[in-house]
This record gives C-alpha cells, structure tokens and sequence, in this order.
C-alpha cells in the first residue's frame, strides 16, 4: 500500500510541476482530433465502414458433432476441422461460436462472407465428407450440416432508440452543468461530448473495425465518459477562480492548474477502463467481445480531449464575474464598517451618559 501512494504521490508531484502549459496551446492540441476525423471520412468515402453480419448479412455453416465441445479441448479440435474445410474452397472463417441443440447435442457454427450457390452446395459436401463420411440415414444430414445465407439482423428501430437515449443523456447532462457552472460550461461539455464520439466514429473507419450491432454501446459509453470527465475539470476549475489567492490570475493559468489537479485521476482511471475493456475482448458473448476494441479507442479519445481540449475551451468560454470579492475578504470589510460605526456611537454614548449624571 505505501508503495501505490508513493507512487502516485511522485506521479502528482512530476505533473503538477511540470512547465506544459495544456489551456494556451489549445489551437495544436485540437489539431490531432481534427486530423483523425478528416483522415477518418476520407478513408469512409473510398472505403466505407466494415459493417458486420449484423448489417449486411453473410453466410453460415453449421454442424452437429458428436463430442460435447464444453470439455477439454473438443471445441478447438472441432473447429480445426472446420477451419481446415473452409481453407480448402477458399473462405476465410470469421466468427466461431458453440450452439447446444435440443436432440442432436452440440453443434459448431461459423460465419463469413456470402459466396455463390455453387460453392455453398460444395462446402456442405465437403463438411459431410468430413464429419459424417459413413451415414446410415442420408435424410438425417439436412439436421446435421448446414451452409446457408443469413440477412443481417438488426433493428433499426432500435438502433434509434439507442441514439435518442445517447441524445437525451448529453441533453440532461448539458441542463445540469449549466445550472450547476453557467451555461458556458454546459457548452464545452456539450461540444466535448460531441466531438469525441465524432472522432471515435472516424477511428472506426481507419481501423476497419467491423460494426456489428453492439458497437453502438460503445458510443453511448464514450458519450457518458466525456461527460463526467468536463463535469470533473469544470467543477475543479470553477472551485479554483473564487479562491482569494487566485484572483489575480488569468484565466489560462486557472485552467492549466485545475487540470493538472485532475490529471492523476484522469489516468489512473483511463487505465481501469483500458483493463476492463480488455476483459470485454474474451467474453464468450459475441456483442461484448465486438465493443472491447471500439471502448478501447474511447478511453483514448476521451483521456486526450480531458487534458488537452477541455481546460483550453474552458478558458475561451468561461466570463469571469466582475467586482466579486471572495467570501473572506467580504467578511473583513463588514467587520471594518462594524467596527467603524461602534466608534462613531461611542462619543454619543459618553455624552449622554454625562448629561443623565448632571
């Protein structure tokens, strides 16, 4: 334990006196965002997105095996086998899965591209040569080996849903950060928000990530995650401005403190996430595993805007208030009117003291 706390204790100190400045040098810093979605849209426009079997469709085998493939070593045998069938007529296997059947056992399945009716008739020849070359019932291989074309499978219905939820929770969260810090807050957290989930939806077309259906989780993560990360620096950088002993600063220099204020927990956080969406990647469920790689990229994209685009537009929109007094200097003025008054009362006080006297 003291290790981790010095630890981190030497990663605060190494930032905050560090002599970077990230709120002035705000024009090259958004300059590699800007880079990445146009380099994004290009590469779309040539290429477009690598949609999935989710959008577009495909073609899928399946076979009934003997084995239980959830023992040992069956599963990777079996899908060799497969594996080595595909490779003989040409088609690279994209998406393994074990499918359990009501009657027949376990079965495999593997998804791909679309090909011809000719080469989906020889494939299934060459699965029942391979699995079932001696077979009592031939009727029984119409159950048994399978190789047919699938439409893609996603509800658009849904998929809007799913963007009106995103678009309300950045609404909701746009209300809060302007009743909460002003309205210039709420807009930086807004166009943040906006901006990395553009530049997530450009690194998705230069890393041809294929979009299957629950990517779109990922979007409405990365959304969420910027958010709460401006609400982080913004409620830090409004706290620092009202504080006596930086009144006199600029802007700029506020913006650049409060950042590196936050900046441990940026990363140490980052990293969590980064480790987590790792683990996304070997869960057996396809629609975890196809989000890991596009959570990933958000971690990325939202840790860059946090540090280095967030304290800069921070610091162009936000309207110091003028002739504020922090609450301590207010608190000594009063005292003085106070003390002021009792002096101006007490030579009365004296006088008619005298004349009750007389």
């Amino acid at each position: 334990m003291k290790t981790k706390n010095n630890f981190i204790d030497k990663l605060k100190n190494r930032v905050k006196n560090t002599n970077y400045n990230f709120s002035k040098n705000l024009f090259f810093q958004i300059m590699l965002p800007l880079f990445v979605i146009i380099l994004g849209f290009i590469i779309v426009l040539c290429c477009n997105y690598n949609l999935g079997y989710d959008f577009k469709g495909g073609t899928v085998a399946t076979v009934v095996v003997e084995s239980d493939l959830s023992v040992g070593d069956n599963f990777k045998q079996t899908k060799d086998k497969l594996d080595s069938v595909l490779k003989k007529n040409d088609i690279n296997g994209d998406i393994y899965q074990k499918v359990s059947t009501s009657y027949y056992g376990d079965a495999i399945t593997v998804k791909f591209e679309k090909i011809s009716d000719d080469l989906r008739e020889q494939l299934r020849q060459d699965l029942i040569n391979e699995f079932y070359p001696v077979i009592e019932d031939a009727s029984d291989l119409q159950i048994f080996v399978k190789v047919e074309e699938f439409g893609g499978n996603v509800d658009y219905n849904a998929v809007l849903s799913t963007v009106l939820a995103i678009l309300v929770m950045i609404i909701a969260v746009f209300i809060y950060i302007s009743a909460r810090f002003g309205i210039s807050s709420g807009f930086v957290a807004l166009l943040v928000s906006i901006l990395d989930s553009v530049v997530l939806l450009a690194l998705l077309g230069i890393t041809r990530v294929s979009l299957e259906y629950g990517v779109l989780t990922s979007f409405a993560f990365v959304a969420l995650y910027s958010l709460i990360s401006s609400t982080t620096f913004i409620s830090c950088a409004n706290s620092n401005i009202s504080k006596e002993k930086y009144l006199k600063e600029d802007k700029d220099t506020i913006a650049n403190i409060s950042v590196k204020e936050v900046l441990v927990k940026y990363i140490l956080f980052a990293v969590i996430l980064l480790i987590l969406s790792l683990l996304m990647g070997v869960v057996p469920t396809q629609m975890v595993r196809s989000s890991s790689l596009p959570v990933m990229l958000g971690v990325l994209v939202v840790l860059y805007s946090s540090i280095y685009v967030v304290p800069g537009l921070w610091s162009l929109a936000y309207i110091r208030k003028k002739n504020v007094k922090p609450k301590a200097e207010q608190q000594v003025v009063v005292e003085e009117k106070l003390s002021e008054e009792d002096i101006t009362k007490a030579p009365e006080v004296i006088v008619e003291t005298e004349a009750k006297e007389e």
